[in-house]
């Protein structure tokens, strides 16, 4: 499983990267919190894409969880190398920020999941 997998497991990460980071990287840095139009869209994008990963088998549930609750905490990542490098003093709390990050990829990964697993078991 682990070669049938893999393609699509890396296509999903690079969806919700994406869907979750487009919308964020056109935020300004000081904007406050992360309740944003574009973001919650992502964030539902993100919850279909992964209700499809699951619902597929393409991996063991728990791969699919950990890849795709990864993809907007990425999107963070990439957001503050790139800042920290104009401005060295930008970001000195993106510790925060990632863990922020995970904490609102379970608002559409736990979704997903539960969706994916629903549509797995009754279409069998």
């Amino acid at each position: 499983m682990a070669e049938r997998s893999t393609p699509w497991l890396a296509s999903g990460f690079a969806a919700g990267l994406l869907l979750m980071g487009i919308p964020f990287w056109q935020l300004p840095y000081n904007h406050q919190g992360f309740v944003y139009p574009g973001l919650l869209i992502g964030l539902a994008a993100l919850a279909v894409v992964t209700a499809m990963l699951a619902a597929l088998d393409i991996a063991r549930p728990k791969r699919v969880f950990w890849t795709m609750i990864s993809a907007f905490p990425a999107a963070i990542a990439i957001r503050v190398a790139v800042e920290v490098m104009q401005d060295p003093t930008d970001h000195n709390l993106w510790p925060f920020e990632l863990v922020y990050g995970f904490v609102m990829s379970l608002a559409g990964v736990i979704p997903g999941m539960l969706i994916g697993a629903l549509v797995r078991k009754f279409s069998a």
